[in-house]
């Protein structure tokens, strides 16, 4: 790997990690999914996937290792290597990348619920309930945002990637 890539991938993550610590302020709003979404629609599928991947690594260190902080590691960058996959796809049916971006919001908080089946199958049902309205609420919003601002910031990152070529 060049040094280029090396510093695209390092500068993707911190974004990632800024913009998932900024957004976990506020109640319901999550744009770290947007943002994956954004960069995996812009720049290659293996940088993307590294980025999101290094982005998990540097939330561990942040909030601690566990199960769920670990459930990263696995969440982003498999939508990174899913939307990336299918770029051209989304660029040419730009509402259906609205749709990917609040369905893959909403599992999110549902992925997230997972590792509570370690304690016991029960819990684990009871929290994916208990989390449906959050993460139903999460999704819309995610949607929301790709839906509004997208393509501008489409169109500066390709501008950007454009002139760093």
């Amino acid at each position: 790997m060049s040094v280029r890539t090396l510093t695209r991938i390092a500068i993707m993550a911190s974004i990632q990690s800024a913009i998932f610590t900024i957004f976990s302020q506020v109640l319901y709003l999550e744009g770290i999914t947007f943002t994956v979404c954004l960069f995996a629609c812009v720049f290659k599928k293996e940088e993307v996937v590294f980025a999101s991947f290094i982005f998990a690594m540097v939330n561990m260190l942040v909030q601690g290792i566990s199960i769920w902080t670990m459930m990263y590691a696995i969440i982003y960058p498999t939508y990174s290597f899913i939307i990336a996959s299918f770029k051209n796809f989304w660029l040419k049916k730009p509402m259906a990348l609205v749709a990917a971006c609040g369905i893959l919001s909403f599992a999110t908080g549902q992925l997230l619920d997972l590792p509570f089946i370690l304690f016991a199958k029960e819990i684990t049902i009871f929290y994916i309930i208990l989390g449906l309205k959050t993460s139903i609420i999460q999704g819309c919003l995610s949607a929301f945002m790709c839906l509004l601002i997208f393509e501008p910031c489409l169109k500066v990152l390709q501008k950007i990637e454009g002139e760093a070529l």
